[in-house]
């Protein structure tokens, strides 16, 4: 402060004295002091006298509350004494006076550790026994589950003779650094509060000032408010852009991801890291925010983990090298990878709670024989689920049997997440239900189990790692609590053969076999093609949790979110089955869902012979000529049977699924571009009918009533061949034969009535697409054409 100045002011003053205007002295010695103040404030900060700095500042701001930069000394004052003692500043500054919380038992809104008050704590929880006591102990103080371990250990420190809880609450406040760390971050939430209130000031008195915003924004960052923080910084580019300061503007703007983002990204493999034991987990660590973008934390472990993946199946030299050198066994690895129903039980009986068990065996499970479906290999670890409430494994280092009931829902998986030697996770799934791979995060490696037709490991580890750290705190809690609802996952997956052939077959397994009742709740996708409580009656409506989005991200992230907050086990169930008497409930419940009109027309149309069912398909494996095949086709058959009628299917209305925006986008691109050329080619006396946009149900209901079919290879085979079980012609694509033959013979349907494949020698594929499973095809109509008229000739006339 200039000495002259100072000199000038005070004569000034003087001179107002001696003429008697006394107020207008006061204020210029009220000005003085405040200039004097703030310059003592800024010395007294130079040497990190904060409290001195304070009582400075606070004494300038008495006598101009309108002091803008004062008001931020103090703010920066405050909050470098905060940082330096965040206890110290609590006690000496009384703030608990100020904002005090009284505890109260169960409170989801706990007042911060800082103002816990333990005789009100005492006197709450005074009538809990020892162990409900305990975990609300861990939840009020440490602001966590425990574990089984620790709970127990409190609970015998608890009955030891001469202890008590208000002594296990002095040793806590006096020797837990665990404690002490969550008072310190508490104090310093706390604490910074006051360090904001001062930046707010300033800011309030000059708002377009943007060095203000800088203290307030890092004040906020460190209470974990950092959502508030960048929208800050957002609001003040804004009015800095709009004052015509584009330069300042674009600076404010540009210290967003430099302050915040870049710091937060920084704590992602922290916390990934702390939840799968690889470091402790710090949870009151002031830099790990209490909100993470999934999106955020999605990109930035795409661009960041750099994974090993070894294939089990095909281990070269290196791989074993891989393996040898970490320590794993590739004995162990090849055990985890079984699905065997005895191995099971030796995993469960090695259990203290379990021993002498036998898993249930009402029913036999129908052998496999297949040739091509070799992958459906977790039957067994999905029945451990259902009857223990654990899935069993080996550690891949010592072959230790473990046991976890810990999930997490990654369409189309689901990961059981091991703690053995390593924390380590089986991911489980897919269509048929298969152990597929196990991922080690302390390695980053992937080994895959099996030769598997798809599966995109790294894509699936990349989500798993982005949905926990944005429910990281929820995940936290989810698996420290050691009890599980089981909990079955279906109505996921977009296609109805896979809901019918794997998840309807898989929950009539457990019906049969008696363990239905097992299951606690049921989590169902909206792709719930026929309700399950109507297939299985007995399936209390309170144990059903539906999940109505149709968007598949969104579908996926619910899931996640779900397992965690019911606190489930989740489990797919699946069988690759179809027993007669499914196929029959599945008829059944379609029947009563179907209006009078509607049977009406369809014994009209059973008064044709034949009555012939048509699918078509617009999205890949296309056959070329569908549209003039077809007709031909029909017209063919009309001459030596002229009653015959034709009932077209393509794309059927599901239950649950209703209001999906692509149901309408199939149905219309059917219609005007298949149907209808297809009707304008064929003579007006045919009659024909259709499916296409109506009800799944009425489908059924249609698939019954048919004498023979011509369909492509696909999801359209589900009605006519796994569902009614008719007699009928199949074409598509080469790569697709040995997939249909294989799932629509005896080996996967009671009383199955395969399908007569036309000779691949008569398919020419598009050979411009890669994906040999995708390809379009043509075929010549007479071959289709020619298999029916051979199936009719064995088929008994009904009318």
């Amino acid at each position: 402060m200039n000495s002259e100045i100072t000199v000038t002011e005070v004569n000034k003053a003087n001179q107002l004295q001696q003429e008697g205007k006394l107020e207008e002295a006061i204020a210029v010695y009220r000005g003085l002091t405040e200039k004097l103040y703030q310059q003592l404030g800024k010395l007294l900060s130079q040497q990190k006298n904060w409290n001195e700095a304070i009582a400075t500042y606070s004494r300038a701001l008495e006598l101009n509350p309108e002091a803008y930069e004062c008001h931020h000394q103090l703010g920066e004052a405050i909050y470098q004494r905060v940082m330096e003692n965040p206890e110290t500043f609590f006690c000496e500054y009384n703030l608990a006076e100020v904002t005090h919380k009284d505890y109260q038992l169960f409170d989801p809104e706990l007042p911060f550790v800082c103002f816990l008050n333990d005789q009100a704590f005492l006197q709450a929880t005074a009538n809990l026994d020892d162990a409900t006591y305990t975990v609300e102990w861990y939840r009020v103080y440490l602001r966590r589950y425990l574990s089984e371990a620790e709970k127990q250990a409190c609970i015998q420190w608890l009955q030891t003779p001469g202890h008590s809880r208000e002594l296990g609450l002095r040793i806590w406040r006096d020797d837990l650094e665990e404690f002490h760390k969550l008072l310190k971050l508490s104090c310093m939430i706390v604490g910074l509060e006051e360090a904001v209130k001062c930046y707010r000031s300033a800011i309030e008195l000059y708002p377009c000032h943007h060095p203000f915003y800088k203290g307030l924004v890092e004040a906020l960052t460190k209470q974990g408010k950092r959502e508030e923080a960048i929208s800050i910084y957002h609001h003040l580019s804004l009015r800095l852009a709009e004052a015509n300061r584009m330069d300042e503007a674009i600076v404010c703007f540009q210290n967003i991801p430099k302050i915040l983002l870049s710091n937060e990204q920084k704590t992602y493999d922290l916390i990934w890291d702390g939840l799968n034991e690889l470091r402790p987990l710090d949870t009151v660590n002031l830099y790990y925010p209490s909100e993470i973008s999934q999106n955020s934390a999605y990109e930035y472990f795409v661009n960041s983990s750099q994974y090993t993946v070894v294939n089990l199946w095909s281990l070269n030299d290196s791989d074993r090298s891989i393996l040898q050198n970490l320590g794993l066994s590739i004995q162990n690895l090849g055990l985890i990878k079984q699905d065997n129903i005895t191995w099971e039980e030796i995993y469960i009986n090695s259990f203290d709670d379990h021993q002498g068990f036998q898993l249930s065996r009402k029913v036999k499970r129908h052998p496999k024989m297949s040739q091509y479906f070799h992958w459906d290999k977790a039957i067994n670890l999905q029945q451990s689920i259902v009857e223990t409430g654990f899935v069993y494994s080996v550690c891949p280092f010592t072959g230790k049997i473990l046991r976890s009931n810990q999930s997490f829902y990654v369409a189309p998986f689901i990961l059981y997440r091991f703690v053995g030697k390593e924390v380590f996770y089986l991911m489980y799934g897919d269509w048929m239900g298969s152990k597929q791979c196990i991922y080690l995060p302390n390695q980053e490696l992937m080994i895959v189990l099996d030769n598997f037709p798809m599966g995109n490991f790294t894509g699936v580890i990349n989500l798993l790692k982005s949905y926990v750290l944005s429910n990281w705190q929820k995940f936290q809690a989810y698996i420290s609590q050691p009890k599980k609802v089981v909990a079955a996952v279906l109505g996921i997956s977009y296609n109805v053969g896979h809901y019918v052939w794997n998840e309807l077959s898989g929950i009539y397994y457990l019906y049969n076999n008696g363990t239905l009742n097992n299951i606690d709740k049921f989590l169902i996708g909206c792709h719930e093609y026929i309700m399950i409580d109507d297939i299985f009656p007995n399936i209390p409506s309170d144990k059903i949790i539906r999940v109505d989005s149709f968007n598949v991200d969104s579908l996926n992230e619910i899931f996640f979110k779900k397992v965690l907050e019911h606190n489930l086990c989740a489990v797919r169930l699946t069988d690759t089955f179809i027993e007669e008497e499914l196929a029959k409930n599945i008829y059944q419940v379609s029947v009563k869902k179907c209006s009078q009109y509607f049977f009406t027309k369809v014994e009209r149309a059973k008064n044709h012979f034949p009555l012939l069912w048509i699918t078509l398909r617009n999205y890949k494996r296309t056959w070329f000529s569908q549209i003039e095949g077809t007709a031909n086709i029909i017209k063919s058959l009309h001459t030596n049977f002229p009653n015959l009628a034709v009932v077209f299917d393509g794309w059927s209305v599901p239950e649950r699924d209703k209001e999906n925006a692509l149901n309408e986008t199939h149905i219309e691109a059917l219609e005007k571009d298949c149907l209808q050329p297809i009707l304008n080619l064929l003579p007006p006396e045919i009659k024909t009918y259709s499916t296409i946009g109506h009800p799944i149900y009425e489908t059924i209901v249609w698939a019954e009533a048919i004498d023979l079919y011509a369909v492509p290879f696909g999801t359209g085979m589900t009605f006519v061949t796994w569902i009614a079980s008719k007699p009928g012609v199949g074409h598509g694509n080469k790569a697709y034969y040995d997939a249909v033959e294989d799932s629509f013979s005896p080996v996967y349907r009671e009383n199955a009535v395969p399908p007569v494949l036309i000779s691949k020698e008569y398919i020419t594929e598009d050979e411009n697409n890669p994906d040999a499973m995708t390809r379009n095809y043509d075929c010549d109509w007479q071959v289709i054409y020619n298999e029916l008229m051979q199936i009719l000739q064995n088929l008994p006339k009904r009318i």
